[in-house]
């Protein structure tokens, strides 16, 4: 597959790649000339030096042929030209990084995909590993969130089975594995199992409660 990203951000560079590491033809538009010797050297990623809001730059890039455009420079009205460019060009999908939430309903007006602010996912992380240290991995979506989590000695959920933990109150376990297998909801929780759980972000905070019962150490 073919992919166009715009933009020498952390973000950019970090995806090209990992989208090259995987075997896609990458093609890299940036201003900076400095930046795009830099990844050239670094990587089998084709590196262009231009300004992407630019039907010229685009064309040169191969947009038509892109399976997918992403922009991912540090400033929206750029991401937001280029995409629609990209689009009219051909692009079969455009995707944009937008760095202030409230340009979000722009993006969206444009029929544009889009990823809010990607430190704010960090920061997301961040704050789940310090107030839920129980939390391996963790995912944002839209409406909902999903965790990862290893089960402790001592963890208040060790033998309970799934229907014990109140998937009502917004959140629902998804997933239990022991030593590679999944196993079925009657299954009583032991230490060392991995549950993947959901989370509604409409009762993100009865969710985040009923985890901390959970997934704390301690007796009840």
């Amino acid at each position: 597959m073919r992919f166009i990203i715009a933009g020498l951000s952390t973000t950019g560079k970090s995806l090209a790649d990992l989208l090259s590491e995987e075997g896609h033809e990458v093609v890299v538009i940036d201003w900076s000339e400095e930046r795009c010797a830099e990844m050239a050297e670094s990587s089998d990623v084709l590196c262009l030096s231009g300004d992407a809001t630019k039907g010229q730059v685009l064309e040169e890039a191969g947009v038509k042929n892109a399976n997918a455009l992403v922009a991912v420079t540090g400033d929206d009205s750029d991401n937001l030209m280029i995409c629609m460019l990209a689009k009219e060009m051909g692009a079969k999908k455009v995707i944009s990084v937008v760095n202030d939430a409230a340009h979000t309903e722009t993006f969206k007006q444009a029929g544009i995909g889009f990823q809010v602010k990607p430190y704010a996912v960090v920061a997301r992380h961040i704050s789940r590993m310090v107030s839920q240290p129980y939390v391996k991995d963790f995912i944002s979506f839209e409406r909902a969130e999903i965790f990862e989590i290893e089960v402790e000695e001592a963890m208040k959920c060790v033998g309970k089975e799934v229907s014990d933990l109140g998937a009502s109150n917004g959140m629902r376990v998804l997933v239990i594995e022991r030593d590679g297998k999944y196993l079925n909801e009657g299954t009583k929780i032991a230490p060392k199992d991995w549950l993947t759980l959901i989370v509604d972000k409409k009762s993100t905070k009865k969710g985040v409660e009923l985890m901390n019962k959970w997934f704390t150490k301690g007796q009840d």
